[in-house]
């Protein structure tokens, strides 16, 4: 049974930080928590230039503003996940810069999953979606500022390596737990040249073939994974005719209304491994829905 125990959750002091709260509470209902810690980062404890109006008129030189970042979270985190009384949770606020602060922390305290927003335009924080899961050695669940807050509807890109079914598993776990929720293993397959039939040698059956291998290798894919009689579970193979992986995955899960992405951080290439993966990290920067990376 996957589990995260603990947790890492970027905050800014904007809008972002109410729907990673409340992404919180969601997936502690469907997978459970252990222990969570949110961390806000202030370039230094003078007041910070980059939180909302509202926040700005409460510092007074009484009231130091470490001090007053730290009420705030607590506030949100009572207003927002005050029906889990079973969390164990964590505020730090610490001064330096952002970026640096998440990846210290995260190793610091071994943290198992990191969260963090994707906002539509940068505020300058230093904190980027990329940059961010490109660094941690953690698993990390990028949120972006618009998508809706639920989970019934999982979708699971996979190319069948290792990193594809911890992926998938993790989705199973929460299937089995909540049946609620359906699952798509989504496979985009590589096809030839968009010339290779014209060509007097080409095997006009070759795509037909193709799909057939993918469908056999699916099956035995699916088959090592174990029992998914109880799991609501689609397979579906789509031709890459855009021959943008990250594309047909972004393009599908906002077609089938996924709540959510569950993928692994690295494919099967020699740049995927220096990177995080190239479609991977495609499809973070460019997903309406939210994308949990696993390593």
């Amino acid at each position: 049974m996957t589990t995260f125990s603990r947790t890492l959750v970027a905050m800014d002091l904007s809008v972002m930080d109410p729907k990673l709260l409340q992404w919180v509470g969601t997936l502690d209902s469907k997978l459970g928590f252990q222990k969570v810690y949110f961390l806000h980062v202030m370039p230094d404890f003078s007041a910070p230039k980059n939180v909302d109006i509202e926040f700005h008129t409460l510092f007074s030189a009484g009231y130091p503003a470490d001090e007053k970042a730290h009420d705030r979270i607590a506030e949100d985190i009572e207003k927002i996940l005050g029906k889990h009384p079973g969390l164990e949770f964590a505020i730090e606020v610490r001064e330096g810069k952002p970026y640096q602060k998440v990846v210290h922390l995260s190793e610091a305290k071994d943290i198992e999953l990191l969260i963090i927003g994707r906002k539509k335009q940068s505020d300058g924080s230093g904190i980027s979606a990329r940059r961010i899961t490109r660094a941690v050695k953690c698993n990390v669940m990028v949120v972006p500022e618009n998508a809706a807050v639920k989970l019934q509807h999982i979708m699971v890109p996979i190319d069948f390596c290792d990193l594809s079914a911890k992926a998938l598993r993790v989705a199973l776990d929460m299937a089995r737990k909540n049946p609620e929720i359906k699952i798509t293993a989504l496979y985009v397959m590589d096809l030839p040249p968009s010339n290779y039939y014209d060509r007097p040698y080409a095997n006009k059956g070759m795509q037909e073939m193709l799909h057939k291998a993918a469908n056999e290798t699916f099956d035995n894919f699916l088959a090592e994974l174990g029992d998914m009689s109880s799991v609501n579970l689609e397979k579906v193979i789509l031709d890459n005719t855009l021959n943008h992986t990250a594309r047909h995955i972004t393009s599908f899960s906002l077609q089938q209304h996924a709540d959510l992405i569950i993928m692994g951080a690295q494919g099967h290439s020699t740049w995927d491994n220096l990177w995080f993966g190239s479609v991977t990290e495609h499809v973070v920067e460019m997903a309406a829905s939210p994308v949990l990376v696993i390593r």
